[in-house]
């Protein structure tokens, strides 16, 4: 349990916790949500700090929110802009999300990316903040468990190796428990609807993607998954209470 709850921090974050690296690293997908927990307590403090104006607030909060992940996802969502938009076959857009190069489709995407992201900080609530990061991996959970890879190796083929039922079944339950306490304790109701942001993206982009990729996704779109997942969750608690 402990080797896989560090093999996700190391794999997920720049904690120094270690090498990522384990005998079977897809157990490591039971943990994600509760990387995403620590990540939102950490957002969600950097947030609350009434030393700066709201928006430089939600600047450094958004920082800490890539810094801590050492922009892995970020770089997967910029990947997948440019093959999935990219007018040509599937095989051609494998090859184009392995390019270490960015091109327009991924500069235009992490931009509005980011600048939702930050929008949205400004707006929601510091202590619901906790939950996007943790919605955003168990996205990535249901997604690896529920299509196949795209490519016959990878980064992320690698990390599905023991990835089964029981850990997506124990991922569920540790994002549904995050959800109901901050419910409890926040009293907002909009904290139920982000249970169903995850698998709809998953299954919404995850079908699309699929469908680009010639059957299958890869670690970038894991990445992208998350990143989508977490601006959906952010844009929903931004919705205001009649």
């Amino acid at each position: 349990m402990l080797t896989d709850l560090r093999g996700a921090f190391a794999f997920l974050t720049v904690i120094p916790v270690g090498s990522p690296h384990v005998e079977r690293p897809g157990r490591a997908f039971t943990y994600f949500p509760l990387v995403g927990l620590v990540i939102g307590v950490i957002v969600s403090f950097i947030a609350t700090r009434t030393l700066f104006a709201p928006e430089v607030s939600a600047f450094l909060a958004l920082a800490a929110w890539v810094i801590l992940t050492g922009g892995l996802h970020l770089d997967g969502f910029g990947d997948s802009c440019d093959g999935l938009f990219s007018t040509t076959t599937p095989e051609r857009r494998l090859e184009i999300m392995k390019d270490p190069r960015a091109g327009s489709w991924a500069v235009v995407g992490l931009t509005l990316l980011l600048l939702g992201k930050w929008i949205a900080l400004r707006e929601v609530s510091p202590l619901l903040l906790i939950l996007p990061p943790i919605i955003g991996r168990w996205s990535m959970t249901l997604a690896a468990y529920a299509f196949p890879y795209a490519r016959a190796s990878g980064l992320g083929a690698y990390y599905r190796d023991g990835l089964g039922r029981a850990q997506v079944v124990t991922a569920s339950l540790l994002t549904v428990a995050a959800v109901v306490l901050l419910a409890a304790i926040t009293g907002d109701w909009r904290t139920f609807i982000l249970l169903a942001i995850g698998p709809l993206v998953v299954v919404i982009f995850g079908r699309w993607s699929a469908r680009r990729l010639g059957g299958g996704l890869t670690g970038d779109i894991y990445g992208a998954i998350c990143e989508l997942t977490e601006l959906v969750c952010l844009l929903v608690l931004t919705v205001k209470l009649g």
